[in-house]
């Protein structure tokens, strides 16, 4: 391999030092032209991907800003069909505190009384926060709609602890 590396290099110089001075200015003037004009398409085509990228950043950026736009507008646009289940889910809640209400004789367990009393004061605050819904606008009511479920979901807690089958921490209180 060596051999033929020395090779190679040795027929190179003999060819360049046969070449007349002329020749070999040439050859270099073709080489330093060839070179410069690869440079230049080098440069050019690099300005070029480069703004290819930034014009794709650009749409990319568009695109996400649209998407949240059309997310949000479309959120805004569902809020009856939110405001129906919300009633719905308030619905149950009052009728399962009502059963729980009627199941229960007061009195004669006052933790229980109190906890019945804490579900029905966060049912409430349920209804305070569904009132902000009749003000809702596409900016706000992402926000608006965020209390409302954080709300219902409080007061869900709540009503599901007072269950004659809620276990503590979760269980179930079968057998293990």
């Amino acid at each position: 391999m060596r051999a033929m590396a020395c090779a190679a290099a040795a027929l190179m110089f003999a060819l360049t030092a046969a070449c007349k001075d002329r020749d070999r200015d040439d050859t270099a003037s073709r080489v330093d032209n060839a070179a410069d004009e690869a440079g230049k398409d080098v440069r050019d085509a690099a300005g070029d991907a480069g703004d290819a990228v930034d014009e794709a950043a650009d749409d990319a950026v568009k695109a996400a800003d649209d998407a949240a736009d059309d997310a949000r507008e479309s959120s805004y646009e569902r809020r009856d069909e939110f405001r129906r289940d919300v009633r719905a889910r308030l619905a149950r809640m009052d009728a399962e505190l009502a059963e729980l209400e009627r199941g229960t004789k007061k009195g004669v367990d006052q933790t229980r009384d109190d906890a019945i009393v804490a579900a029905r004061n966060a049912r409430r605050a349920v209804d305070r926060t569904v009132e902000r819904l009749g003000a809702a606008t596409a900016s706000n009511w992402d926000e608006l709609k965020l209390g409302v479920s954080q709300s219902l979901d409080s007061a869900d807690r709540q009503i599901r602890a007072l269950r004659s089958d809620a276990k503590p921490m979760g269980g179930t209180g079968g057998p293990s």
